[in-house]
């Protein structure tokens, strides 16, 4: 059962609670709650995210991944449920994850860190608190093309959001001051389609909110890249630009 498998750290045998049972169980969790906020209720309800927190603790990568895949599906779903993956202490340890060596398991954190960001300006503020996206823009020259289309996609849905109110910080203003430009500009002719998709999210999403912002990607050389950008695209990948 559900239950059964969400206590994999608190009651299975030490045989059970090896790696492999770990990746397998997290497995489980993931495929369960990937298909409904129904779903993904069931899993946060039978205790399996205080299990899948203190997998991300391990030494294993392998480990690490399957944990942080089942937490980002979970989160996706609706506001709620990522404020259940924020509340049981996951954001600190993902953003651990994007700073370790293991490609995949970045991947995946940092994709896990964009479905918690995208319901709020709450929710992304928690992900930015936890230091995300210093390290996130780290890594948008890496030649990893998977890497960077999550790491592009979480700094855009940290950016999307406008303050509440007044004594929330602009998130587009904390990703700016990253200094991810201009070099990010230079993702607009990436070889790889979802790069330059998500790349061109990430400047409208910031570009959006204030002339000034809007300004210093213009100083950057952005509307020229853009242009390029248009001309060289079609379809949905043009629409981003948009």
């Amino acid at each position: 059962t559900l239950v059964q498998v969400a206590s994999l750290d608190r009651t299975a045998t030490p045989d059970l609670l090896s790696r492999f049972y770990k990746k397998a169980a997290a497995f489980v969790l993931r495929a369960v709650a990937k298909h409904s906020p129904e779903l993904a209720q069931a899993v946060v309800d039978c205790g399996a995210l205080d299990a899948l927190v203190i997998c991300l603790e391990e030494f294993d990568p392998g480990v690490k991944e399957s944990a942080a895949w089942a937490l980002g599906y979970i989160a996706r779903h609706s506001a709620e449920l990522a404020q259940s993956v924020v509340d049981a202490g996951a954001v600190p340890l993902l953003v651990l994850c994007v700073q370790e060596p293991d490609l995949s398991l970045k991947r995946i954190a940092a994709s896990a860190l964009s479905d918690i960001s995208k319901h709020s300006p709450e929710l992304a503020q928690t992900v930015v608190d936890a230091g995300a996206i210093a390290h996130l823009a780290q890594m948008v020259l890496n030649p990893d093309a998977k890497l960077k289309r999550q790491v592009f996609s979480a700094l855009a849905q940290m950016a999307k959001h406008s303050p509440n109110f007044d004594s929330q910080v602009d998130l587009a203003e904390m990703v700016v001051e990253a200094e991810i430009f201009p070099a990010v500009l230079t993702c607009l002719k990436d070889p790889d389609e979802y790069v330059r998709k998500n790349c061109a999210t990430l400047i409208r999403e910031v570009a959006k909110h204030t002339p000034e912002l809007s300004q210093l990607i213009v100083n950057a050389g952005g509307v020229a890249a853009m242009v390029d950008f248009v001309g060289d695209s079609d379809g949905n990948v043009r629409l981003r630009a948009s």
